[in-house]
């Protein structure tokens, strides 16, 4: 009788990690852990581990919280939808009080990790982002289809995260690369997602957007416009000297690949293309960030700092580099131009090399004796 008993408290016991992890949606909060990472990594060196450990275990645990609170709020709507009745709460594995005291929990010694470990500026994002998660967006979400909006600005703020907690600024061009690349890669993602689960969406009570778009003409085209606008922000980025060029060139078939699927669903929405949209929008993201983080100035050493860590990793940077050098093709032409075997008409090498020239010509010039 007693092994029997304790044998039903260890099986019930060994459930409460993966309720846990449930509640906090440790998917959705893992993928933010990513780009908070890719915040930091764009930054450049030294790559303090001291700081980035604790850094992207707060970050998860802020997240867990926000989360958390979000399905104790839906909970009721939760119960009356097919994708998400399954969820602890509306399913009864977990009380509301046991729950809110997790959400507590985990936001407490999330935001105070980010404070003690990172700065005070990264602890207040993770607190905001709480906040506007829990607060606003989640409320949101059966008051206005624009919920979808502010969802992304949320998603926005880990990768500043990670940047705040490297530099402990929020200013400059690279924050805002970042975070201009999680918005608009979440709109296409997003409203995808809320068109293949329209049905779902409806029997909650939500106000999303393809519910008052029954031809799918409204979602898709929002879908394109905002692909069409995160495929133009490399070209940006290389403009504005966050990153090198090579970004913009490197990241068009991967863009080509997201507006060719956004176009496919304004020309005739289905659930298919919704799908096939989708899923390709969670492969695009990690390629999208680590080409940012990869071709960023810093990380090429423009603004590295002395560090052993940053001293080990930049050549390690470098001769990935210079691999990828021996199949570009615009190296191969600027070689041939310089040995005069050919002259070279690559848009990336002139650019570069005209900003050089301009840069020369800008350069102070000695005055002497020989000079006068």
């Amino acid at each position: 009788m007693s092994d029997a008993h304790d044998t039903a408290r260890g099986s019930a016991l060994g459930k409460w990690p993966s309720i846990y992890l449930e509640l906090a949606k440790y998917r959705l909060s893992s993928l933010v852990v990513f780009t908070t990472s890719a915040g930091y990594a764009m930054a450049g060196p030294p790559f303090d581990l001291a700081v980035l450990a604790p850094t992207l275990v707060g970050t998860f645990l802020a997240s867990a919280s926000a989360s958390c609170l979000n399905q104790i709020y839906e909970r009721d709507r939760d119960g009356r939808m097919r994708r998400t009745m399954r969820r602890p709460l509306p399913a009864g594995h977990m009380s509301v009080p046991h729950a809110l005291a997790f959400a507590l929990g985990s936001g407490t010694a999330g935001v105070g990790l980010l404070a003690a470990c990172a700065n005070p500026l990264t602890a207040a994002l993770g607190l905001a982002n709480i906040a506007l998660y829990a607060a606003v967006y989640t409320p949101l979400k059966v008051r206005s289809h624009r919920n979808t909006e502010v969802g992304a600005i949320v998603g926005a703020l880990p990768p500043l995260m990670g940047w705040t907690a490297a530099t402990n600024s929020a200013c400059g061009l690279e924050p805002l690369a970042l975070g201009a690349c999680l918005f608009l890669w979440q709109m296409p993602h997003f409203y995808a997602l809320a068109w293949l689960y329209r049905a779902d969406y409806a029997a909650g009570g939500y106000k999303m957007l393809p519910l008052y778009d029954p031809t799918g003409e409204r979602t898709a085209s929002h879908c394109l416009a905002y692909a069409l606008a995160l495929s133009a922000l490399p070209v940006a980025t290389s403009v504005a000297g966050v990153t090198s060029s090579m970004f913009a060139v490197e990241s068009i078939a991967f863009n080509g690949a997201l507006v060719l699927l956004a176009a496919r669903f304004r020309e005739r929405a289905s659930q298919g293309r919704a799908r096939a949209l989708f899923l390709y929008s969670l492969i695009q993201l990690p390629v999208m960030l680590v080409l940012l983080v990869f071709h960023g100035e810093r990380l090429q050493g423009g603004g590295a700092r002395e560090s052993d860590n940053g001293a080990r990793a930049l050549p390690a940077v470098e001769r990935l580099r210079d691999a990828g050098r021996e199949l570009c093709a615009h190296e191969r032409i600027a070689k041939a131009g310089a040995g005069g075997a050919a002259p070279t008409a690559c848009p990336i090498v002139l650019g570069e090399a005209a900003s050089s020239e301009s840069a020369l010509q800008h350069l102070p010039t000695a005055r002497g004796p020989a000079a006068e």
